[in-house]
Formats: C-alpha cells, sequence, structure tokens
C-alpha cells in the first residue's frame, strides 16, 4: 500500500468537517451563554429572573430528534417469504426506520432511509408505497386507503422538511465560507450582544431612579409596614442589579472567550490548508520522481496524461478469481489485426450476420430514405413520423477563452459537500447542460444498431456492453464541468435523418436531483433516470450515479439494465486534472437472464495494465462464460468467444473489435475538447421548447466566451429558482398547517412510476412532447429563463 493514500481528503473532511460552519459556530456560542446563565439560575430565583426580551439575543439551541409517525406496514422481503408485517417509525430528521415489533425501537433498527435523498411513489389500487433510496428500496403496502394517505402525507412532509432544512444548512455554508465572512459574523454576534448589555445597563440606570423617586415620595409616611416593604424592595433592587452586573461580565468575558477560540480555530485552518497543499505537492514530486525511476520497470509504463503531475498512487489491484487465456492475437499492443478478425470471425459468432461485424468502426450515417414512418403502438407521434433530410450543422464553436482560476481556492470550503450545491462561476463549466451531457452518450448508437440485429442473446449483450462503456470514452479529456439544470428545464435531440435515434430529457426532480431520459432508434428504446451521489474530499471528487439504464428491443423483447460506474476526478489541490472510471457494472437481461459483469479497472501505478483497462464475463443463465469482453474504455473494446472454460481458468477464440473511438475533431483542444456531436448539441435550433437548454442565456453567453455576462445571469437565475421554491415551501407549510395533502412537483413530460423489472421509482415518457411541438403547444412548460 502506498504511503500516500488517496483518501487524504476524508481526512480533511474529519478536521474541517463542521468546526468551520457558521451554524457549529453558533451552537458553540450558544452552550457558552447557556452555561453562564444557568450560573446565574440560583441567585436569580429569589430575587428576580432575566425575561424573554433580556434573552431575545441568543439564538434558539437545536431540538432533539422526535418521532413523527409510527405505525405497523407491510414490507417486502423476498419472493419466498413476501411481504411481512414490520414496525416503522418515522423521525423529525426525515429518516424512515423500520424494526420486526415495537420493542426492537432504539435496539435493532433492522434498517432506514434517508426520505431527503429519496424518491416517493404510491398506488392506490393496491395501496402500495415504494420508497427510492440511493442505495435501497423499500415496498411497502398499507392496510386500507385511510392509512395510506395518513402515511404518504407524513412521509412528503418529513421530506419536505429535511429538504428545507437542507437548503438552509446549504445557504448558511455558501453564505459564510470564507474567513472575511466568519469574521463579520462575529462581528455582528459582538454588536448584538453589546447592544443588548447596552439596554440592560439603561433599564438598571432607570430602575435606580424610579426606586429613588418612590423612596422620596414615600419618605415622608412614617408607617412601618411601607417602610419594612421599602426596605425588601430595596434589598430586592441590589440583588437584581447586581445579578445583572454578574450577567454583564459574565457575557462580556464569554465573548472574548469565543472571540479567541474563533481566532484560534481559524488560524488552525489556515494551517492546515498550507500543510494540505505542501503534501499535495510532495506527493506530486514523489510521484513525478517514481515514474522517472528507470530501476522500477513496472512503474515505466505511460500514465493517464502526458504530463506526469497527472498521476496518484492506488493500491495494488487483488488478483483475479480465475486467469482468462486469451488467443494469442486477441490484444497486441491494443490493436488487433484485421486480417486475425476476417479470418476467425465466423468461427466466433456463427448465427451472425457477417457484414455487420467486419469493419473496425460502424458507420454513423443513415441514409434518410431508410427511415420509415412510425409511430409508437399507442398512436402518439415521434420523429419518425416525418420525413426529412439532413440538415447542415455547425462544425465549430467559439474558442475557449484562456482564463486561469485556481479551483482549490474556490473548493477547499466546500470539502464533504454534496456537487451540485457547490456553487460555482462558469470559469469551471462547460458550454453544455447535464441534459446534453447525458444526450452525448448516444454518439455510438449504432452499436444498439448492430445489437438489435444480434440473434443470440449472449452476444447482444456484449454489444450493450460495449455501448455502455463507450458512454465515457469522451471522460478522459473533459474536465470542465457541466452544467446544473434548473427545475423543469428540458433539451431535445432529433437526428432521425443523419444518426437514425431521437433523444428527449427533462429535470425532474429538485430534492434529490434527477433528470428523466428517453431516446429510440428504429429497433430499440432505451430510458433511464439519472441521479448521483458526490462528493468532494479535498484532493479529489467522486460522482456516482445512482439509477438504472433500461434498454429494450422492439423484435427480440430483450430488456437489459445496468448501473453506471464511479467517475473520478484527481489532482484538485495541486497538478493538471486527470479523471478515472472504476467499479463494476452488472449488465442483465431481464428476459433470459444472462448477466454480463464488466470491470472497470483503477488506475495503478504498481499494476503492469495500461490504464484505463476494461475487462468483463457475459455468462448466461445457467452461469456458464460465452463471451469475455476488453480493452480500454478510452480507444477501444474486443470480444472473443469462450471455447473452453473450467474452474479457475477461461480459453477463447479469435477475437473481433466491437468498438473503436473516433479520432479527435480537428481543433478541439480550443473548443472543451468536444467531440463533433457535442459542438453540434448547443447549436440554436427553432421550434424547440421554451424549456430547452439551447434557450438557457447563461450557458449561450459562456459559449460566447462573455463570461462575466454568463456568471450575472447565472447568479439571476438561480435566484429565481430559489424563490419559486421558498414559495413551494410556503404553500407546502400552508398546507401541513390546515391538515391537507400538498401536490408534488410534475414534470411536463415524464410521469412518476415503478419500474416492474428493478422495483425503484423511475419516470417514463408520456409519448406527448413531439405531438406538442408539432403544433407549437408548450403550455406544459413552465417559464425558468
Amino acid at each position: 500500500m502506498s504511503v500516500f493514500s488517496p483518501s487524504l481528503g476524508d481526512l480533511v473532511h474529519h478536521q474541517v468537517r463542521q468546526d468551520f460552519r457558521p451554524r457549529a459556530l453558533r451552537n458553540k456560542w450558544i452552550g457558552r451563554s447557556n452555561r453562564l446563565l444557568m450560573k446565574l439560575g440560583n441567585r436569580s430565583n429569589h430575587s428576580g429572573s432575566v425575561s424573554s426580551d433580556d434573552r431575545g439575543f441568543l439564538p434558539e439551541s437545536n431540538e432533539a430528534t422526535t418521532t413523527e409517525k409510527a405505525g405497523w406496514l407491510q414490507k417486502w422481503t423476498n419472493y419466498i417469504k413476501g411481504y411481512r408485517q414490520r414496525w416503522f417509525v418515522l423521525d423529525s430528521e426525515g429518516t424512515l426506520s423500520y424494526y420486526r415489533n415495537q420493542a426492537e425501537v432504539g435496539v435493532a433498527c433492522r434498517g432506514s432511509v434517508n426520505l431527503k435523498e429519496s424518491r416517493i411513489h404510491s398506488d392506490p389500487a393496491s395501496n402500495s408505497i415504494t420508497i427510492s433510496g440511493t442505495s435501497q428500496s423499500f415496498h411497502l403496502k398499507a392496510n386500507n386507503e385511510i392509512d395510506r394517505n395518513n402515511w404518504l402525507n407524513a412521509l412528503e412532509y418529513a421530506r419536505h422538511r429535511a429538504c428545507k432544512k437542507a437548503d438552509l444548512d446549504d445557504e448558511d455554508c455558501n453564505n459564510a465560507t470564507t474567513e472575511e465572512d466568519m469574521d463579520k459574523m462575529v462581528e455582528d454576534i459582538k454588536s448584538s450582544l453589546n447592544l443588548k448589555l447596552e439596554e440592560v445597563r439603561k433599564s438598571e440606570d432607570s430602575l435606580s431612579k424610579s426606586y429613588n423617586d418612590l423612596h422620596h415620595v414615600l419618605s415622608g409616611y412614617e408607617n412601618k409596614k411601607v417602610q419594612a416593604h421599602m426596605i425588601n424592595l430595596k434589598e430586592q433592587m441590589e440583588a437584581l442589579m447586581k445579578s445583572l452586573e454578574d450577567l454583564v461580565e459574565l457575557n462580556k468575558k464569554g465573548t472574548q472567550d469565543l472571540y479567541r477560540l474563533f481566532t484560534n480555530e481559524r488560524d488552525q485552518r489556515c494551517l492546515l490548508q498550507e500543510q494540505i497543499e505542501t503534501l499535495a505537492k510532495q506527493h506530486s514530486n514523489l510521484e513525478n520522481a517514481a515514474f522517472l525511476n528507470p530501476s522500477s520497470s513496472n512503474l515505466q509504463q505511460k500514465s493517464p496524461y502526458d504530463d506526469s503531475d497527472d498521476e496518484i498512487f492506488h493500491d495494488a489491484p487483488e488478483e483475479p478469481d480465475f486467469e482468462v487465456t486469451m488467443n494469442d492475437d486477441f490484444e497486441d499492443n491494443g490493436e488487433v489485426q484485421n486480417s486475425d478478425i476476417s479470418s476467425g470471425i465466423s468461427n466466433v459468432l456463427e448465427d451472425t450476420d457477417t457484414a455487420s461485424h467486419s469493419s473496425s468502426q460502424f458507420s454513423r450515417k443513415v441514409p434518410s430514405s431508410g427511415i420509415a414512418s412510425m409511430t409508437n403502438e399507442d398512436g402518439a407521434v415521434t420523429p419518425f413520423s416525418f420525413p426529412k433530410s439532413s440538415k447542415r450543422r455547425r462544425s465549430t464553436i467559439p474558442t475557449r477563452p484562456q482564463c486561469s482560476v485556481n479551483l482549490w481556492s474556490i473548493m477547499k470550503n466546500c470539502i464533504g459537500k454534496e456537487l451540485t450545491k457547490i456553487p460555482m462561476p462558469v470559469n469551471f463549466n462547460e458550454p453544455l447542460s447535464v441534459l446534453q451531457r447525458i444526450t452525448e452518450d448516444l454518439e455510438y448508437a449504432d452499436l444498439l444498431d448492430a445489437a438489435a440485429k444480434c440473434k443470440d442473446p449472449a452476444e447482444q449483450m456484449c454489444y450493450i456492453a460495449a455501448y455502455a462503456i463507450s458512454c465515457y470514452s469522451t471522460t478522459g479529456n473533459r474536465t470542465t464541468k457541466p452544467f446544473n439544470p434548473l427545475l423543469g428545464e428540458t433539451f431535445e435531440c432529433d437526428r432521425t435523418a443523419d444518426r437514425g435515434w431521437w433523444s428527449l430529457t427533462e429535470q425532474v426532480s429538485h430534492h434529490p436531483p434527477a433528470t428523466a431520459h428517453h431516446a429510440e432508434g428504429r429497433e430499440w428504446v432505451m430510458f433511464q433516470d439519472f441521479n448521483m451521489t458526490s462528493r468532494f474530499r479535498g484532493k479529489y471528487l467522486s460522482v456516482t450515479p445512482t439509477g438504472f439504464t433500461h434498454i429494450k428491443f422492439k423484435n427480440s423483447n430483450n430488456h437489459y439494465t445496468y448501473r453506471k460506474i464511479t467517475t473520478t476526478v484527481h489532482n484538485i489541490i495541486v497538478g493538471k486534472l486527470w479523471i478515472d472510471n472504476h467499479g463494476e457494472m452488472v449488465i442483465e437481461n431481464h428476459n433470459t437472464k444472462d448477466k454480463g459483469v464488466i470491470k472497470f479497472h483503477a488506475y495503478s501505478y504498481f499494476s503492469p495494465d495500461k490504464a484505463r483497462k476494461v475487462s468483463g464475463i457475459i455468462k448466461d443463465a445457467s452461469g456458464n462464460p460465452r463471451f469475455v469482453v476488453q480493452g480500454h474504455w478510452d480507444k477501444h473494446i474486443d470480444l472473443a468467444k469462450v471455447t473452453k472454460s473450467d474452474k479457475n481458468s477461461l480459453g477463447t477464440g479469435c477475437s473481433q473489435r466491437l468498438w473503436t473511438v473516433n479520432p479527435p475533431y480537428p481543433n478541439s483542444e480550443n473548443m472543451h475538447n468536444f467531440t463533433q456531436l457535442a459542438i453540434e448539441l448547443n447549436e440554436p435550433e427553432e421550434g424547440v421548447a421554451p424549456t430547452d437548454s439551447r434557450l438557457r442565456p447563461d450557458q449561450r453567453l459562456m459559449e460566447d466566451g462573455k463570461w462575466d455576462e454568463a456568471n450575472e445571469e447565472k447568479e439571476k437565475l438561480e435566484e429565481k429558482q430559489r424563490v419559486k421554491r421558498k414559495i413551494r415551501e410556503q404553500e407546502a407549510e400552508q398546507a401541513m398547517r390546515e391538515g391537507k395533502a400538498y401536490p408534488e412537483y410534475e414534470p411536463s413530460w415524464f410521469e412518476k412510476t415503478q419500474d416492474e423489472c428493478t422495483g425503484s421509482v423511475i419516470h417514463v415518457y408520456k409519448n406527448q412532447y413531439w405531438s406538442c411541438k408539432e403544433k407549437q403547444d408548450w403550455s406544459k412548460c413552465v417559464q425558468i429563463f
């Protein structure tokens, strides 16, 4: 294991996780102030007390977690046991937990889900409730319609409160992330305290004057009762004033202690940041020295980038559970000989049309004459319904300005935060939205066209795997981030004339951020809900998609699903940014039960393998290996048929090149490293929906090189979205007070349902967009720009 762990960001997160957030700082001050007040408790009880008005400057302390709702629900367990009764508890933090019975509450929790990061779907016909979280899903049933409604309202309201609290926390963190902001916050607290203390002094003087006046008026009376009351009043007044003086001194001292504590914490933070930067530079120098050391043969392999600063140490990969014995011609320095492919292809895939595989790269052009008029089964209009000729598209975009901004200077205060919550200027963006970036995955959709022609489901899965891998081909040199879409933003892409497919995406959720995507070719349909978890850990940033991608073929009815793998951005602090994709992707055919496991190997200095390697095995329903897939996610993918297999090894025949990445587009290095398709995606187009990403003003300004104007417009759009969100929050809170159900946000072109294959909550296309476009009826669209 390397001395320099790649989880350095976790250590940084542990050190600075909450200590520098304004909420944590206020809580420290609350605790100190409350302890000071408690010291006055016994003294104040007999002589008077400090009123709530006098303590009005004290922030409220955090409330303990309470139970919002508890009761029995039926929970799906497995196919053998089916639904079983479980005791569910919903707390005020928006966490739903379940137990086998009430006695286990607080002792043995069987599972929980965070509603803030989940989606909820309910079916009135069956009284079912499905909750899809980032890591697991709950499939529940209520006893009756009334119980279902009660639980559904409680879950939605709890989710609403949790999302609102998260937004407030993010606003607090975003509004005070610099030392100057925190200095101002402390000064504001001191000013408020001093004002309140000055009011106490004035009240003390006024009280003393009133006592003197009263004493002067009553001094002429000789009544012993009056004199006794005067003496008692004087003693109480003196005790109260003494308590107030002590309160003033204690709070003054407490404020001074707080300021010293804050100054020390701030200095420690600055020191920690300097140490992190120094450690990162030393790490980079050691990597450089190790790479150049001629005595280490394993370190002479080519790095992910030509710049040696791009490297990072990983643990050496574990040995595989079995050995794959390839044909000698399977791979030779990343290349497969054409003669080997043509001579062995008949032996590899006997039942496949040879002409469709003989080329190392498929044609990207579909003749317009080959596109038949076509509608969905329910008669909905699709782009295939309109014969059209291929339009001329733009071939360049404005050159990206050379503007250097230190990414670490912006992100060092966001360690541990969700990527979508980090406020970033457009300087780190590319002129595409997340919706367009998802659509860009279809660049190699011809692999799906080829898969539709396969008769063997296992072979078809090989093409599905190649397509899934090809979606990462552009990530290697694209280190800028796309624009986060606004709620209700859409993007259509009609490429039926030249590429044979169309696509529609829509941002359907804000908490958690989720995009619905639907695309169709002539023989296939693809749909997915794209949501992700992302965290910045100091030295690296990781993004893990959590939704399923579905691919269905119209002729065979084969239905495939898979989850995408983790993408990590390295060298946030120092060095050139570089990206690696790693993890296991499991592809499943729900019709035939075939399964494929594709491994994206994490880059390591200590492995003899080349960077960005991918390998996998396709197995049939009986678990027998059928094909081996291997290659590199930024270059090419090959497959070979398994000819011999035993417990620990596999033998294969001749190989076949399934996919080769397109060559770099001319001058792409000056155009955000875009491919030809990426350049065409944001081209202005008439007749699109008013919510289309092409019409987003900050993105358009950024593409034109007007970054200052783009940043201003971006702030306006985000503020407009915040205002709309707060209005919905107020309406939801009003409904909660009145005991009414508040309808959740409904997308324009997709509807939420439960997927039959995976059981997760997804959004499916409603088959209405293209007919509305034909009529130019955009009444369903919300105004977001």
